[in-house]
């Protein structure tokens, strides 16, 4: 297990991804941080706005109800731009932005997928890259962010590792998918080393998941 000041990262991971999560000052937001969601003010305006992004993703995708096909919603990307987003937001609000940060992009990917059919649920990474990249994004998400105060309130991005959300789908063979709609694709459970390595998962799935030769549990940081 990995401890960062007086909180436990449960999950058994090598010296070599404990030493860089060791490393990151920002870790301990991450250990705590759930993945996000979208508010709904119980009234028709939120209503509304699920309605239409709904609407608009059957219209993208071709899919129908009673008809279930796992499709991933590569139009995300293309429909907003990636960079940071105000929170709490609502599905109200939503509609307002092209913009949108990674956690926004995983919580349209959960709606579109369930609508498929399918039980999709919430996911964190951490990925490996090198300094180049992360002063860059630093720069950034400086630049793009609304109100500069929130770039204090959750940093995501570390020295040479980041903290990203993703989807969890689960398929009815208790297996599971993890896909990124941030940038358009499907994470293999071998992982993989070096710039842009994923180096753990975590799933908010309620149930035991099996990922290629992983068993994803609730809230568990999974090394790969």
């Amino acid at each position: 297990m990995i401890s960062v000041e007086g909180n436990t990262l449960e999950a058994t991971l090598e010296i070599t991804l404990e030493s860089m999560v060791h490393r990151e000052k920002v870790a301990r937001g991450w250990v705590e941080h759930p993945t996000s969601t979208l508010l709904h003010h119980e009234k028709a305006c939120c209503d509304e706005a699920r309605l239409w992004f709904l609407t608009l993703g059957r219209s993208m995708e071709g899919w129908s109800a009673g008809h279930f096909e796992l499709k991933a919603p590569t139009w995300l990307s293309k429909k907003f731009e990636w960079g940071p987003s105000s929170w709490p937001m609502s599905w109200c609000e939503l509609i307002k932005h092209e913009q949108i940060d990674c956690g926004v992009f995983a919580v349209l990917a959960r709606e579109i997928f369930t609508a498929q059919g399918f039980k999709a649920h919430g996911g964190q990474v951490l990925v490996n890259y090198n300094k180049i990249c992360t002063d860059h994004w630093k720069d950034f998400w400086i630049d793009r962010m609304p109100n500069a105060e929130e770039c204090k309130s959750f940093n995501w991005i570390g020295e040479n590792v980041v903290y990203h959300e993703v989807c969890i789908v689960e398929m009815p063979d208790q297996t599971a998918k993890v896909y990124d709609a941030t940038f358009n694709q499907w994470y293999e459970s071998e992982g993989r080393k070096g710039f842009g390595g994923l180096l753990a998962v975590r799933s908010e799935s309620p149930r035991l998941l099996r990922w290629g030769n992983h068993t994803l549990s609730y809230g568990e940081w999974i090394e790969l």
